[in-house]
């Protein structure tokens, strides 16, 4: 290993003659730096150029580090959901609820043949505001129809500011019959959000 500078080392194999690249080998390294780093390596042909863009974290990654973020939870409650579908859901609202820090937003979006919104909007995570989800989630008994389309459409009209990292949370058991229009709508939004899904049940 022969260091160039502080931030650029050059690797050569110590015996070429015997390694004569037909099989692998492990390079190990470790980052001593203590803040985000990325770098791209580029490659120009004749025909075509490639690049590798790397972006490496540091050793330890601070609370303080991580941007504000804004998660919309979307929660099944029909009457597919009713038992041990939606037990299972309340046990994963109350470890997400619970895992959000004060300077991030949320909002709890209920759906069965319609929707409820816990806020109009997202709201900080406070103690208090998780509360009022974590109870209003807990009331649920699970019943009615599975308007998944319109329940996405109602989280993507809620406003959110451009300065934070917004993800949409889907808790459902997928007994749903729009999934094709479900899945285009996702992939329509996927610029301004984050998607995931929970898997509840067999469905």
């Amino acid at each position: 290993v022969k260091f160039l500078s502080k931030t650029e080392a050059e690797i050569s194999l110590k015996n070429p003659e015997v390694f004569q690249g037909d099989r692998d080998f492990i390079l190990s390294y470790k980052l001593a730096g203590k803040q985000i780093h990325s770098g791209v390596l580029l490659f120009e042909d004749l025909n075509e150029n490639y690049f590798l863009a790397m972006i490496q974290p540091p050793q330890q990654v601070s609370n303080n580090m991580i941007p504000p973020r804004e998660y919309v939870f979307i929660v099944d409650v029909s009457g597919s959901m009713h038992g041990f579908p939606l037990d299972i859901s309340k046990e994963l609202m109350r470890n997400l609820l619970s895992g959000l820090r004060s300077i991030d937003k949320f909002n709890v979006l209920l759906f069965a043949a319609s929707s409820q919104a816990l806020f109009t909007n997202s709201m900080s995570a406070t103690p208090e505001n998780i509360r009022k989800a974590i109870n209003l989630v807990d009331r649920q008994q699970g019943g009615g129809g599975t308007e998944l389309l319109s329940a996405l459409l109602r989280a993507l009209a809620m406003k959110s500011s451009d300065d934070i990292s917004r993800t949409f949370v889907a808790i459902t058991d997928g007994y749903v019959s729009v999934e094709k229009e479900a899945f285009d709508l996702i992939s329509e939004n996927l610029g301004s959000a984050n998607f995931f899904a929970f898997g509840i049940g067999s469905s």
